[in-house]
């Protein structure tokens, strides 16, 4: 990938600014309720509350004595200490665009949109469903209007075509998201190294497949999944990443041969019996996570686990010993999978909004640092004490199980970057054993994939331009009709060949008019390569943001 003479726009000054602003909040001490449903955190006032809708992915996973999105310990928090009455709108997570259509096409969309999913925001913006923010913006907001004002990429980003802002954002520690987990044991007990081409990385999910690395004497173990994040991890590896472009030399091209490799290698691991063949039924990876804990698989393609998860799967496999693998040398380089956007949009209003004051009111509730490390880590005195460097420290982790381990969603809009070296993987709490462990896991991960020696191969979603709404209708309808393509490649046997699906995916985009899409973003490149947010600047800032906030 051609990156050499790129000017790079994200400057030290803009964090520079950024730590001497917005960040003398998240340093203070946490003045909110002592527990759920304590006093409130903000003054009262004579004026009217507003009264909003929220969406919140849906995740299944809110203890039952903890309740729902309906009514549990942090609704009520956010209510008794916020500035508006909230309603929050579940929405699957694996399911969003389908709900939040038809939620949109009822006209029973929530006031605030938060979705990670930039091309469906863009969807929604083509079809005129978002409101534009710069007057509610300059008018009702204090927090995120001075938080654009100390990182101007958040207006740039969040700025659409037509020169107005639709989109809210926030800013994060560039740090790794998809994993490849390898059980270091099975090597050890196999004689086998870690693979570190794809070529070896076959062989070792074979051995893992076929060897009886759990020495039961069974035939019950997979090398790896193939649900869930795994099908993206292994594109990556063949330098097909997020989006269907890619930069060669000058130019910015439409992605086919590199696709076309990630597909045929997954039908070899297919074909090898190195995954569950029913792997298609699970729509949202959760057989894969259950093999991985109940020690059915040698390397585990997803993303980061929690403390939960980790014990369980100690629990059912005493001994075992797991490892971060870099990801593996294709013939095309290597790469890293996905990483986080240091700067990112996750949230929109809906145009049909009653009280966007009342709706940015939430916002700049939401985004104060001390606000956002209580929604992440819960209420200071209660669930944490400061620990030797200041950062949050469990008091009991496994009431901290129970209590908040599902916030995250509810935290969608915090800009952790502020919570300074807190935000940071080598601060994680870490007063047990699995936390240790989790801790040790995230450094091998951000030194194995947080690397511009071991890019990611394409530039993310969110920084492509917003395409027009005839071009958006063309890859929506067509890109699960690609997609299933590519999936009957995989599972089809020596009946249905990666070239026979590389040239009917093909066909199938030129008929439905991609090749315009292919000439808009090539037109796009051509002319805004000079001042787009490309590869050079997600590390750059993310080198910064290292140099001026890991210290704070």
């Amino acid at each position: 990938m051609a990156q050499q003479g790129w000017k790079t726009r994200v400057r030290k000054g803009t964090l520079l600014l950024a730590a001497t602003g917005v960040f003398a909040a998240g340093c203070s001490t946490n003045s909110g309720p002592t527990n759920g449903t304590g006093s409130s955190a903000v003054a009262t006032t004579s004026e009217k509350r507003g009264n909003i809708t929220v969406s919140i992915y849906d995740r299944n996973n809110i203890p039952p004595e903890e309740g729902n999105w309906e009514r549990n310990r942090w609704v009520e928090w956010v209510n008794k200490n916020g500035p508006v009455d909230v309603k929050y709108v579940p929405v699957p997570r694996w399911e969003s665009l389908q709900k939040f259509n038809a939620l949109f096409a009822t006209g029973t969309a929530p006031d605030l949109v938060l979705e990670y999913d930039a091309g469906y925001r863009n969807q929604w913006y083509s079809q005129k469903l978002l409101m534009p923010l710069d007057d509610v913006i300059e008018k009702h907001s204090t927090s995120y209007k001075e938080l654009m004002k100390q990182f101007p990429q958040l207006k740039k980003l969040g700025t659409k075509d037509d020169g107005k802002i639709y989109e809210i954002g926030k800013v994060t520690p560039l740090s790794a998201l998809h994993r490849i987990y390898i059980r270091e044991d099975w090597l050890q007990k196999l004689g086998i190294t870690a693979p570190k081409t794809t070529e070896e990385f076959l062989t070792v999910a074979k051995a893992f497949a076929s060897q009886d690395p759990d020495g039961n004497g069974k035939a019950d173990t997979f090398g790896l999944n193939l649900s869930g994040n795994a099908m993206s991890i292994i594109s990556h590896m063949f330098g097909f990443g997020e989006v269907q472009w890619r930069f060669e030399g000058d130019k910015f091209i439409h992605e086919w041969d590199r696709i076309k490799a990630s597909v045929a290698f997954q039908k070899e691991l297919f074909n090898a019996g190195t995954a569950d063949k029913d792997f298609l039924a699970d729509k949202n990876g959760e057989k894969a996570k259950q093999d991985f804990l109940s020690g059915k698989l040698g390397m585990y393609l997803h993303q980061d686990i929690n403390d939960k998860d980790l014990d369980a799967f100690k629990k059912n496999n005493p001994g075992s010993k797991l490892a971060i693998l870099t990801l593996p040398k294709s013939q095309f380089g290597q790469y890293s999978p996905v990483v986080s956007s240091p700067i990112q949009m996750v949230g929109a209003i809906n145009v049909g909004a009653k009280d966007p004051k009342a709706v940015m009111q939430y916002v700049d509730f939401m985004i104060k640092p001390d606000h956002a490390r209580t929604i992440q880590s819960g209420v200071e005195g209660t669930h944490w004490s400061k620990d030797a460097v200041g950062c949050p420290k469990p008091i009991d982790a496994e009431k901290n199980k129970k209590e908040i381990t599902y916030t995250g969603d509810l935290g969608m809009m915090a800009s952790t970057l502020l919570f300074g070296k807190c935000s940071f993987s080598a601060q994680k709490p870490q007063d047990t054993e699995t936390l240790k462990q989790l801790r040790e896991l995230a450094l091998q991960a951000d030194s194995a994939y947080v690397s511009k020696d071991r890019p990611i191969p394409t530039l993310k979603p969110e920084y492509l331009p917003v395409l027009p709404q005839d071009l958006s209708l063309v890859v929506k309808n067509s890109e699960q009709q690609i997609k299933d393509i590519w999936l009957k490649a995989i599972v089809g046997g020596g009946g249905y060949t990666a070239e026979q699906a590389l040239a009917d995916a093909k066909g199938i985009w030129d008929k439905s008019g991609g090749l315009k899409v292919d000439e808009f973003y090539a037109k796009w490149y051509e002319t805004n390569k000079s001042k787009a947010f490309l590869l050079d600047d997600l590390y750059k800032f993310g080198e910064d943001a290292v140099k001026l906030y890991s210290d704070k």
